[in-house]
């Protein structure tokens, strides 16, 4: 099976929460924004506006990258986090978590939480190839496309507005070699 990621356009981000809401009830049975295995978190622009600008209200992501080379597999005493071969996710094996959360300790992307009741970690394992937040995102800022095809155009932006920003501040100049 061909490789699939999560890609997320803050620019398209409405901020209405449906991705998290879809992602407890279909995980956990309930509507939880602390259930979820992705968070959004409503971010002002601050660094991407000039002071005398008004500030972009921009949304970010934090979700499991499923990394090519986990760290949170590597520290696992227990080998519960594997790679699922038709979804690319990582997966927790229920019976091997011991709850030691040191995934969650080493996660790059601060992407893994703990569940208290169950005493285990958790986090977005894809909805077995079929994520349930790409579905429910109204604005269409999330996506699950081929790793192939992972859009640079919301890197652009982005790079343009803080390069933007930079030369306007004086900070660089741009000569275009």
């Amino acid at each position: 099976m061909e490789r699939k990621v999560l890609v997320f356009d803050p620019y398209l981000c409405t901020g209405c929460m449906y991705c998290m809401t879809a992602c407890s009830t279909y995980n956990e049975g309930s509507t939880s924004f602390s259930k979820a295995r992705l968070q959004i978190f409503r971010h002002e622009g601050h660094a991407l506006t000039r002071i005398d600008q008004e500030d972009d209200l921009i949304f970010l992501l934090i979700a499991c990258q499923q990394c090519e080379d986990p760290i949170c597999s590597i520290v696992c005493p227990t080998g519960a986090l594997k790679r699922d071969v038709s979804t690319g996710a990582m997966v927790i094996n229920r019976n091997k978590c011991i709850g030691c959360r040191m995934c969650l300790m080493n996660c790059p992307f601060g992407a893994i939480s703990f569940n208290l009741k169950k005493k285990q970690v958790y986090k977005c394992e894809l909805c077995a190839g079929d994520p349930q937040c790409v579905k429910f995102c109204k604005g269409e800022a999330l996506k699950f496309v081929p790793i192939e095809q992972t859009p640079m155009a919301k890197r652009s932006r982005t790079a343009e507005k803080v390069k933007e920003g930079l030369m306007e501040a004086g900070k660089v100049s741009y000569q275009g070699e």
